[in-house]
């Protein structure tokens, strides 16, 4: 190790020396976070002894080279992803300008870099919309499948089903339902009393059934009191639960859908699943529940339902009449179809009064929605009342 120095161009300047608590990596970069502003964007790691330096530029996306301060050598090099600003200096701290060749393509002038830097954007623009277009790819076969269309209060009907059929009981603890089933290859969803609710599917034979790092990253985008319910969580029955690199414990999963809003996958394992190249059935979901969604034993008959306020099933029926429709699996009533809540106006108000009243499920609005709709579960009751509204 040798002594460093650190500046910027507003003529800020740190000396480094070896044998102190802070490594030089963590006190360049330190020192790039303490000034780095909109008009203050390219940094400089110089081992003037050597007489080399490394010079980050931020603003530009270049990462600059220079040996000798007379008739210098001065190359440059694209910065291509989050890691390369540490990655670059923990190599020329370790070994000064040549540690760095390994790590190019060095250009040899600012012409050359602009040529490249322009087209890896244009790579990495082309890569993103390649990206985006397998998230929605994924997003429309799940968009089609069996658990999707199938409403939740039957999908709850035949969970409670499947974990009697295991030998055990669905338990409610805190307005809070818990069905699971299987040993190994299990399926466990938790459902609260408001209709909100997560099914977490683990398949043992699954490419996605990897490190305890991996399987938490599949939970991102979860809503937070959803993610709460398989957090901590103790191992029991189907349970299993893997280390969360924050700490604690999380449900093993291959495959995460959340019933916030209309019956989704969790934004963490669409990423994977893209990432990898793999298809919906990746997550297991469809040999370990959807097969038997189709095999419901239960009837709506044998769980009769309370009548609804007349007055208020009446305005309710209105508001979809003059406002919304059905979506195309009969799961849920959408109101106020792609109007602003500006627009919706007082009304909407109403609305969500009459939702409350009659006991109806209202879940969010799928992203990208307008911020004046509102979806809400179908319910038989009110379904008879709408033939004669349709």
């Amino acid at each position: 190790m040798r002594p460093l120095t650190f500046s910027d161009d507003k003529d800020h300047q740190q000396q480094w020396l070896p044998g102190g608590d802070q490594s030089a990596v963590d006190g360049f970069l330190e020192f790039v976070a303490r000034y780095r502003s909109a008009d203050n964007t390219s940094f400089c790691l110089e081992d003037e002894a050597a007489e080399e330096a490394l010079v980050f530029m931020v603003d530009i996306g270049a990462i600059c080279r220079v040996r000798g301060w007379q008739d210098s050598r001065t190359e440059y090099r694209v910065v291509t992803g989050g890691g390369d600003h540490r990655a670059l200096a923990e190599e020329f701290v370790g070994g000064g300008f040549a540690a760095l060749d390994p790590h190019g393509p060095w250009l040899p002038d600012a012409e050359s870099f602009l040529r490249a830097r322009s087209a890896h954007l244009e790579h990495r623009a082309a890569r993103s919309g390649a990206e985006q277009d397998r998230a929605a790819q994924l997003r429309s076969e799940f968009d089609r499948s069996v658990l999707r269309q199938t409403h939740p209060r039957a999908l709850r009907r035949r969970l409670a089903e499947l974990t009697r059929a295991d030998g055990r009981e669905p338990v409610t603890v805190s307005g809070v339902t818990h069905y699971g089933y299987g040993t190994g290859d299990t399926v466990n969803a938790w459902f609260t009393s408001s209709g909100r609710g997560l099914v977490v599917t683990f398949d043992r034979s699954s490419a996605l059934a990897s490190t305890p790092d991996a399987c938490a990253a599949l939970y991102d985008g979860v809503p937070a009191d959803l993610l709460a319910l398989v957090r901590d969580v103790p191992e029991q029955g189907a349970v299993s639960t893997v280390p969360h690199p924050g700490g604690g414990t999380v449900v093993a999963a291959t495959g995460i859908f959340t019933f916030s809003g209309p019956c989704a996958m969790a934004d963490g394992l669409v990423t994977r699943l893209r990432d990898e190249g793999l298809d919906v059935e990746a997550t297991g979901v469809g040999k370990l529940l959807e097969r038997f969604l189709g095999q419901d034993t239960s009837t709506p008959d044998s769980e009769p339902l309370a009548p609804l306020d007349a007055a208020a099933l009446t305005a309710f029926c209105r508001i979809w009449a003059d406002t919304g429709y059905n979506d195309r699996w009969d799961v849920h009533y959408v109101l106020f179809d792609s109007c602003t809540a500006e627009e919706a106006g007082p009304a909407r108000d109403t609305l969500l009064d009459l939702v409350e009243t009659l006991g109806l499920e209202r879940v969010d609005a799928p992203a990208g929605a307008a911020s004046g709709e509102v979806w809400v579960r179908t319910d038989p009751r009110i379904d008879a009342e709408l033939g004669n509204w349709a």
